[in-house]
């Protein structure tokens, strides 16, 4: 049996996907790996297509389901120990130089496997590759490291992960998160490496699309619309430092993780270091653009030496992104984590 699954939720009709689903399939071919479409296109002929299009991939109608259905559906249908997220706007290539990484063989304190990373716009074409793994004991420095290494881009998110812990994670985002906005990618990407080592493989290539992002105006849209797309007010982009944190700090240190609970403490005191702690130096540094609740918290936030005091600190500046976003927030932090 496969030690691997592609999982790709599409939307998009059977022309404007066709060359990402081909390429999986392929790339399923020559690593004995399984794709998983999840489709709410409605196309009928990218249907009738793909159903017999390769062994390897396995089709499911989501019919009109959201895009989050959509994707739950597809990782649902996940049999494989391991588990690769894909847009069906990306690419996913292998070296036939180099043998297939041998995911059987992965130590258990390693939650995944990174691959060779390069962003591409139809308009600019490739951008320079990027391939590291991630290899710290501590969980606060493998987070550190990604962020250092990612250098702005989260295209790495796209890496191979242990089933349970990756379905783990998108399953209390999806089902709890107060917005489940596209902004929290970078929350995600650092709750999973603090999980556990990523291992490289640098024969499998992840060619990740920024259409989106190919532009300072596009930029400049996109970054806003992440925020008021899922109901926060104008402006909410400025509370970016806070909201990383709140996020990360629930999702890190949930219980059900791979982490020990001694492991769990001691991040979280990193998480207020690292996320945490430059937003209140951005209050410091900016007064004029927070209110007085925020200045007078973030004043707290420097006195309290407590680590989850600092969290519950914070907790309270969420309604001055948005009123009742606190309450909201402490219902994710309820559900998150209570015992399974």
């Amino acid at each position: 049996m496969p030690d691997l699954s592609i999982c790709m939720p599409s939307h998009r009709n059977l022309e404007n996907s066709r060359r990402s689903i081909e390429s999986a399939v392929a790339y399923c071919e020559a690593r004995d790996a399984m794709l998983i479409v999840s489709d709410n296109s409605g196309d009928a002929e990218k249907q009738v297509v793909l159903k017999d299009l390769s062994p390897r991939l396995v089709l499911i109608d989501s019919g009109e389901a959201s895009a989050i259905e959509n994707m739950e559906r597809a990782l649902d249908a996940v049999r494989t120990t391991f588990v690769m997220p894909m847009g069906d706007d990306d690419e996913i290539r292998f070296d036939a130089n180099l043998p297939a990484f041998d995911l059987a063989s992965l130590g258990y304190d390693y939650i995944g496997v990174t691959p060779v990373s390069v962003p591409f716009t139809p308009r600019h074409g490739d951008m320079p590759a990027k391939g590291f793994g991630l290899e710290s004991s501590d969980p606060g420095e493998r987070m550190a490291a990604y962020m250092a290494k990612a250098q702005g881009n989260n295209s790495v998110y796209y890496s191979i992960y242990r089933r349970d812990v990756f379905v783990s994670l998108t399953h209390a985002f999806t089902q709890h998160h107060p917005t489940k906005g596209g902004y929290c990618d970078w929350a995600l990407s650092q709750a999973l490496v603090s999980y556990g080592k990523m291992a490289h493989d640098p024969g499998t290539t992840f060619r990740y699309n920024m259409d989106k992002w190919d532009s300072a105006e596009k930029i400049g849209e996109m970054y806003q619309a992440l925020y008021t797309g899922v109901g926060l007010p104008a402006g909410s982009e400025k509370f970016e430092n806070l909201l990383m944190y709140l996020d990360v700090f629930i999702l890190a240190t949930r219980p059900g993780t791979p982490l020990p609970q001694d492991q769990r403490q001691a991040l979280g005191l990193s998480i207020n270091s690292r996320l945490l702690g430059p937003f209140i130096k951005k209050v410091a540094a900016n007064p004029n653009s927070f209110d007085g609740t925020i200045r007078h918290l973030a004043t707290m936030v420097i006195e309290e030496r407590d680590s989850f005091g600092r969290f519950q600190i914070a907790l309270m500046m969420a309604d001055s992104v948005q009123p009742g976003l606190k309450d909201r927030y402490v219902d994710f932090l309820k559900a998150v984590m209570s015992p399974a």
